[in-house]
């Protein structure tokens, strides 16, 4: 069976109300083999056959992991959970635990780990424990967990293992963290029906994992917790809110979250459900009202956040600049401008902001686009890729763009 794993999905729209049309992108190999220049329907044609083939292969490796999944289920190895109103009331599938046993005893070997999906008896929604996919990471590819409702990151915190010469930065123990790393629960939704920006993806994960790690980097040193203001970050095109809210859970600074007008019940939601109602700033905090059996209790954190509207390009939307850091997980594509995003970071930028843009590696012009209009903006732009970014998601298509500098234009 031809498999996808390592194949990187773009098909799906960032924002539903986009239309595809206004994309003009075509694969780099499309772009080496032109001679004479293509005509706009020609173009469409090239690029429809493009995500057709991409789409047939997602398809392949959809199918593949579910047949293994149906057979690890039959054979004792795969895992669920049921969701009471009082918790999780675990019920392991072992029906053939015995025979199973002894299989792997002959053997030699140990059953698969898969990822652990919980069931709310209620509505039957789930809820994926994001950890249990970290221990075994056998595939990559971006639907792999579009289908859940809900995904529970577990504890954020400065000091998740991520390290790659471990222990706890200097950044972590002056923020009060410690070797509890501080945040707390992070428990986020998605909502397939809103495309790609409804959607938590691996970009976003490695993103955070990456910024809270790097925060003594873009806080230009310790001492400047010590003035009134605080650390002021703004994620831009951030869907769920997933970068945003685990940076705002960790680390002590102020979190805004911003995208389309489309993507704010979503933004707000995640936000109440994990850092309580109020002001929607972190300054206040009740039970939020939200789907029993995925309330998340541990609402403790050591930043506040706040979601709002930014356009890109609008200038009316840009009150707050300059931020302290600038972040955006996967949010370079060809569905929109990439000049337009490059020169909305330079005008949200100071002359001391840090910036940190992952994404994964897809069609290339876009790409290419954004990384010379940031390099005409700003004074150092560099490409981090895994062996350098500070995350336990090992993704190997994954890579963050650091920049820094602002040019004056």
């Amino acid at each position: 069976m031809t498999t996808a794993s390592n194949v990187d999905i773009d098909f799906l729209p960032k924002y539903a109300w986009q239309d595809e049309a206004t994309s003009t992108s075509t694969s780099s190999n499309d772009i080496e083999d032109e001679v004479d220049a293509e005509t706009p329907f020609q173009q469409l044609m090239n690029r429809g056959n493009f995500l057709r083939q991409l789409r047939l292969l997602a398809l392949a490796d959809e199918s593949e992991r579910q047949h293994s999944t149906t057979t690890n289920h039959k054979s004792g190895n795969h895992r669920t959970t049921t969701i009471a109103h009082s918790g999780f009331n675990e019920e392991k599938k072992d029906d053939d635990e015995d025979n199973n046993y002894s299989q792997y005893e002959e053997e030699d070997e140990q059953p698969l780990q898969e990822d652990v999906i919980h069931t709310l008896l209620t509505t039957n929604e789930t809820m994926l424990d994001y950890n249990s996919y970290l221990v075994h990471q056998r595939y990559y590819d971006d639907l792999k967990h579009v289908d859940v409702n809900y995904i529970d990151y577990g504890h954020i915190g400065k000091n998740n293992n991520c390290d790659i010469g471990g222990g706890v930065s200097s950044f972590a123990e002056a923020s009060g963290g410690g070797e509890d790393g501080g945040g707390g629960r992070l428990v986020v939704e998605q909502r397939k029906s809103l495309g790609k920006g409804g959607l938590c993806w691996d970009a976003a994960f490695v993103l955070g994992e990456h910024v809270i790690h790097q925060a003594e980097e873009w806080n230009h040193g310790v001492e400047k917790k010590t003035t009134t203001a605080p650390l002021r970050v703004v994620e831009l095109g951030a869907g769920t809110g997933l970068c945003g809210m685990m940076v705002a859970k960790a680390i002590q600074c102020h979190v805004e979250i911003t995208d389309l007008p489309e993507l704010c019940d979503l933004m707000s939601a995640n936000v109440e459900r994990n850092f309580g109602s109020g002001d929607n700033d972190g300054t206040t905090t009740s039970t939020p009202t939200i789907t029993p059996g995925v309330d998340n209790n541990d609402q403790k954190s050591m930043g506040t956040i706040s979601s709002r509207v930014l356009r890109w390009g609008i200038e009316s939307d840009y009150q707050g600049a300059p931020y302290d850091c600038i972040i955006g997980a996967d949010i370079v594509t060809n569905l929109y401008d990439p000049v337009a995003l490059a020169q909305t970071i330079h005008a949200l930028s100071g002359p001391n902001t840090s910036i940190y843009i992952s994404g994964k590696a897809r069609l290339d012009k876009p790409h290419e686009e954004f990384d010379v209009e940031m390099q005409r903006l700003f004074k150092s732009v560099k490409k981090i890729r895994t062996d350098d970014i500070h995350s336990r998601l090992k993704s190997p298509n994954v890579f963050i763009i650091v920049a820094e500098g602002k040019r004056s234009m």
